[in-house]
């Protein structure tokens, strides 16, 4: 019986971190990305990402347009990560490495979500401002360019989640 409480007093905290994390943000563009591994894992296979393809990092002259985004304060359990692509179209997502480890205690669990998509503005476009093909558009590219490499650092399984 005991036991049967505890799994409800988790699921109602699980509950309560979902809703709470959804507060005061921009939403997503499509769906997170789930990596079965650490946090501290894929963080490092980010850095290891830039190291490797230095041409993902922010360059200085889009530098300007990250404070136009990031005006929240930080959260113990996300991690603001920026992915510039300079091939056309040339533009910069602004993208949240979400620890599931400080929000539902599975540490074998962390999440990449899409926040926003930069064009070279003040104007960060979310995903109310952007149409069906410009939105698949930009799943694929992060995908194609960004989810396969790092899927190869960690070695994780990856998932979908909304």
């Amino acid at each position: 019986m005991i036991k049967h409480k505890q799994a409800k007093v988790l699921i109602i905290i699980g509950c309560i971190c979902s809703v709470l994390a959804a507060c005061n943000t921009l939403g997503q563009v499509g769906d997170s990305v789930r990596f079965n591994t650490s946090t501290l894992k894929l963080d490092n296979a980010i850095d290891s990402l830039y190291k490797n393809y230095p041409e993902y990092q922010m360059p200085a002259t889009w530098a300007k347009y990250k404070n136009s985004i990031v005006k929240r304060s930080p959260s113990l359990y996300t991690e603001d990560k920026f992915f510039y692509f300079k091939s056309n179209p040339n533009e910069m997502y602004y993208v949240v490495l979400v620890n599931d480890s400080l929000m539902t205690d599975d540490s074998a669990r962390t999440r990449l979500a899409i926040r926003a998509v930069n064009r070279g503005s003040d104007k960060w476009t979310l995903e109310s401002g952007l149409d069906n093909d410009a939105e698949k558009a930009v799943i694929k590219r992060f995908d194609d360019e960004i989810v396969t490499k790092l899927r190869a650092y960690t070695k994780s399984k990856v998932l979908k989640e909304e």
